[in-house]
């Protein structure tokens, strides 16, 4: 029987599986694909506090400021000296995966786990293998298997109350201006949410998420400023944007998007999903060595990463509402345009932008510009 059995070879279950493996313990990781990293569901960009964690080369750009473009066709540019990466999705998740693997887990692709369940005395996952149906025994299970988690809905835990949809392709699109990501809102762009397109060297990732609707419509209004003729590869996937009331239960846990833990105003949830695998580590640790593994005592793991970053999801989740209320009403969008294309404005976005920490350039606006509290709240 394993210590732990960690569902999902991403970059939060690989993360979990090193730091476990790590400190000696027992540990599977099942992956139900036949490579790590595909298919590729992500635009790729990252804080360079990932790499803190990771240690990893698939980096192909830095980006160091982002042109929003709204609906009146105006944009504002912002700026930071802090570089954000711009990476190969599919080369960081093998990298995670190795550095698991050289720890000492036992990884296992083309595992497609099927149900999941626990009792008193142990964790039992079925799954299948090259064609033949498998069981193994854990002391503990984590769902790290994305926004469809087969954990979680076999283990009954509550479903995200929010997921956005996604529809991105990679374009032969080459745009001169490297250094900028271009973000798309208004309602020819979104649905509750935003577009972008993001260089990647040779190749431009143009990309949409909607609430509720088809992203294709969207993402051809979007695409079609880079060159519609161009599409090399498509890609898509659901992002949950709201974290689970509850991440934890009897001898199993959730983390990354299978729990919601995703910055809401981005989607982006590798920084989330790896802070998360930290701190499911730091519990799952104390329970082995306690033999402790009920619901009470694996719930530390919930406190911890609210702890570090719970404020900030919470935060963020309160702001997306609020944009997402107004995202196809153009004309509060272009009030808010003209309320913020101010240099003071500008330079106090530059100084706070932090995309793992966004919330903190929302509020700092608001305060400079009280104004903007009533485009937030009016309705449509």
């Amino acid at each position: 029987m394993y210590d732990v059995i960690v569902v999902g070879s991403g970059p939060s279950g690989s993360y979990l599986s090193y730091e476990l493996s790590k400190k000696g313990y027992d540990v599977l990781n099942l992956e139900e694909h036949r490579e790590i990293g595909k298919p590729v569901e992500c635009t790729g960009l990252v804080s360079e506090r990932v790499f803190k964690y990771v240690k990893s080369k698939a980096g192909i750009n830095s980006v160091h400021g982002a042109n929003v473009y709204f609906p009146n066709g105006k944009s504002i540019h912002i700026s930071k000296s802090e570089k954000t990466i711009v990476m190969y999705r599919d080369d960081f998740d093998k990298d995670v995966s190795a550095m698991a693997i050289n720890a000492g887990a036992d990884v296992k692709i083309n595992s497609r786990v099927m149900d999941v369940s626990v009792n008193d005395e142990y964790a039992e996952v079925k799954y299948k293998q090259d064609g033949r149906i498998k069981y193994e025994k854990s002391k503990i299970v984590v769902g790290a298997d994305g926004a469809n988690s087969r954990v979680r809905k076999s283990l009954n835990y509550e479903m995200p109350k929010k997921i956005i949809s996604t529809y991105q392709v990679d374009s032969a699109y080459s745009i001169e201006d490297q250094d900028d990501v271009n973000v798309f809102i208004g309602s020819e762009n979104s649905k509750g949410f935003f577009g972008w397109a993001v260089p990647s060297g040779d190749i431009t990732r143009i990309g949409v998420g909607v609430d509720h609707v088809t992203a294709i419509k969207y993402f051809k209004n979007i695409n079609k400023k880079f060159g519609e003729s161009k599409i090399l590869g498509i890609n898509a996937g659901p992002i949950p944007i709201n974290y689970l009331k509850k991440t934890y239960g009897n001898r199993s846990l959730l983390i990354g998007d299978a729990a919601g833990i995703v910055k809401p105003l981005s989607g982006g949830g590798i920084y989330t999903g790896i802070i998360s695998a930290k701190n499911a580590a730091i519990a799952i640790d104390h329970a082995l060595k306690n033999e402790d593994y009920s619901e009470k005592y694996l719930s530390e793991y919930q406190k911890l990463w609210k702890r570090e970053i719970g404020f900030e999801l919470k935060k963020d989740a309160i702001i997306q509402r609020y944009f997402a209320s107004i995202s196809i009403n153009d004309k509060l969008l272009n009030k808010i345009y003209e309320n913020i294309n101010d240099g003071n404005i500008i330079k106090k976005i530059n100084e706070l932008g932090d995309i793992d920490y966004p919330s903190r350039v929302v509020l700092s606006i608001i305060l400079k510009k009280p104004v903007l509290l009533k485009y937030l709240i009016m309705k449509r």
